[in-house]
């Protein structure tokens, strides 16, 4: 396995010339989440529980149609790393190709993050705010570290599972759980290097504050790029290929390898 550092080179190499393409498709993939959260607030602005119920059962249902999109989102940057055409009619692929077996891989860690988010809901709905500054402020703060202890978990849990739309894309045949149980061996003890990974790119975040968060517009297309990197350097890519040349100094370019990939796509 090539370093984090090797890995993030390789994505900064990947992402020049094609940023703009790449921050579109993040943005769309983006506007269409916000868009379903305010779907969903407008068609269940209640506070009842079965308001509650309902709401997080419609968005459970538009984040099924959400995953396909966002595996479309995950082809377009795969395309982009292994140098083969892509486009924006990439985001739309897997919804004129077997869309079922996306969905199934995208219930399995909705469903997780379902769960996880179960605690923070009744917590949230059963806490009062109160009328003081004082209470007002505890509750923010107690709402704050439930949100970041689920996000964390959820994080944690589904990790096994990062894999499954680049199995997908290059294995347009393979069913859901087949995805599933791929990404789980793929990732069978390299989920350590794929989470400091993933760390790693925390103090970005962090620093993105002080530009009103407009920084993420670059930061998170580095961060999937790079996780694109692992996939292929998992795949054993840049050991295979045998036009892929890597130095410390300047990475060349991979034309990427995977005969099954679906190079229509």
């Amino acid at each position: 396995m090539r370093s984090i550092r090797e890995l993030k080179r390789l994505a900064k190499r990947a992402m020049a010339g094609n940023a703009g393409w790449l921050i579109l498709a993040m943005v769309a993939y983006t506007i269409l989440g916000l868009a379903g959260s305010l779907m969903t607030d407008w068609f269940f602005p209640g506070s009842d529980i079965s308001d509650l119920i309902l709401s997080q059962a419609f968005y459970f249902i538009l984040t099924l149609v959400f995953g396909i999109f966002y595996a479309g989102v995950r082809l377009l940057y795969l395309n982009v790393a292994r140098e083969r055409e892509y486009s924006m009619d990439n985001l739309i692929y897997f919804f004129r190709n077997n869309p079922d077996h996306v969905i199934i891989c995208t219930f399995a860690v909705a469903f997780i993050s379902l769960l996880v988010s179960i605690p923070i809901n009744i917590y949230t709905y059963n806490l009062e705010a109160g009328t003081t500054v004082e209470s007002q402020m505890m509750w923010a703060v107690q709402t704050l570290l439930m949100m970041a202890a689920a996000s964390l978990l959820t994080e944690l849990l589904t990790l096994p599972f990062e894999m499954i739309y680049f199995l997908l894309a290059d294995n347009p045949e393979m069913s859901g759980i087949e995805a599933l149980k791929g990404s789980v061996k793929m990732l069978k003890g390299n989920m350590g290097k794929l989470l400091l990974l993933k760390i790693s790119f925390i103090p970005l975040m962090i620093l993105s504050i002080f530009t009103l968060y407009l920084a993420l517009l670059w930061v998170i297309p580095y961060m999937e790029m790079t996780t694109v990197m692992f996939y292929r350097d998992l795949r054993g890519e840049f050991d295979v290929d045998l036009n892929y040349r890597i130095s410390a100094q300047e990475p060349e370019a991979a034309d990427g390898q995977g005969d099954d990939f679906n190079s229509e796509a």
